[in-house]
């Protein structure tokens, strides 16, 4: 029994070595190889354009909402807070601890009905001592109103909240608005946002989606070229613009830049005109759904520098100048 084993155990170490002898003819010897030369390869140049930013001076203020949890670096903005603060304008922070009733309006909300028992009083007892000549007519109140009046910003900017903005916030800045402010309403389709929880009070939606353009791009398929405006305030002196991730907005015929036909939404199948800026209530509020090419060195890419400074011209110049035309 052992010999059979030790026979059958022979024949299979036959079979593996002859098969060894067969089919490898030695030990295997890499040849040489040589490392890739890369000095052939010329990464494009992003196409830069001239610019020379031409300064209004004016005067107001800027609210910048930091108070939902805002997925942003507030030095994403330094391009254009740096335009704001050349034109004359000053900044404010909305923090998680302000009233957004008090910073927009002036007033602090719940206690209207407060303030208007207390001015009634405060009347009451001036119109007798003014009869008495203690005041000599005049209401202590009204220059500390006054100057409160002044501190209160002309644009609130908003971008990407990924907090929810409440009814009262909501009825809050459409007041602003209605009373002649301006509101520049940021997203960016790479970042998680509860936009649309404002922009709807103006009848402005965010869509989840970005545009891409496969033929004609800046290098990434995903970063699109933008060439049809429509004539306003903030497309002046556009020819081109590269937008990088973008999404599309869709409104009732608030669109001011439209995409080309080889651009395509990731989501929105249906043949319609494709806008990633919009401009609505009355030339009031501004929507932008990206923020990457306001940041270096993105912001110096073909006429994303004006674009940026029409923006700040936008938002500094005086609602009645609007009212005007």
């Amino acid at each position: 029994m052992k010999k059979k084993i030790a026979i059958v155990f022979l024949v299979v170490v036959m079979v593996l070595f002859g098969r060894g002898i067969f089919y490898y003819t030695g030990l295997y010897s890499p040849p040489s190889s040589e490392m890739p030369s890369y000095g052939h390869i010329v990464v494009p140049f992003a196409p830069l354009g001239e610019f020379a930013d031409n300064i209004s001076v004016e005067e107001g203020g800027v609210l910048i909402d930091l108070a939902h949890d805002n997925n942003f670096d507030l030095a994403e903005l330094n391009v254009l807070l740096a335009r704001l603060v050349s034109r004359g304008l000053t900044i404010r922070l909305l923090g998680v601890e302000d009233d957004l009733g008090e910073e927009l309006l002036g007033e602090e909300r719940g206690k209207e009905d407060e303030e208007e028992l207390i001015e009634a009083e405060e009347k009451a007892d001036q119109s007798e001592n003014v009869s008495d000549g203690e005041n000599g007519g005049a209401d202590p109140g009204e220059e500390t109103l006054d100057e409160e009046e002044k501190e209160l910003p002309g644009t609130f900017i908003v971008v990407s909240p990924r907090e929810e903005f409440s009814k009262e916030d909501k009825e809050t800045t459409v007041e602003f608005i209605d009373n002649g402010g301006k509101l520049l309403l940021i997203a960016d389709p790479t970042r998680r946002s509860e936009i649309n929880s404002l922009s709807l009070s103006f009848g402005l939606i965010f869509e989840s989606d970005y545009l891409y353009n496969m033929w004609q791009n800046e290098i990434n398929y995903r970063n699109i070229f933008v060439r049809e405006f429509t004539e306003n305030e903030v497309t002046k002196n556009l020819e081109k613009i590269a937008l990088y991730t973008t999404g599309s907005i869709s409104s009732a015929g608030g669109g001011i830049a439209f995409v080309d036909w080889n651009t395509y939404s990731s989501v929105i199948e249906t043949v319609k005109r494709l806008s990633p800026l919009t401009l609505t209530q009355d030339s009031r509020v501004l929507a932008v759904h990206d923020l990457t090419f306001m940041t270096e060195p993105y912001n110096g890419v073909l006429d994303n520098n004006q674009l940026i400074s029409n923006i700040a011209d936008w938002l500094a110049s005086p609602f009645e100048e609007k009212a005007e035309q």
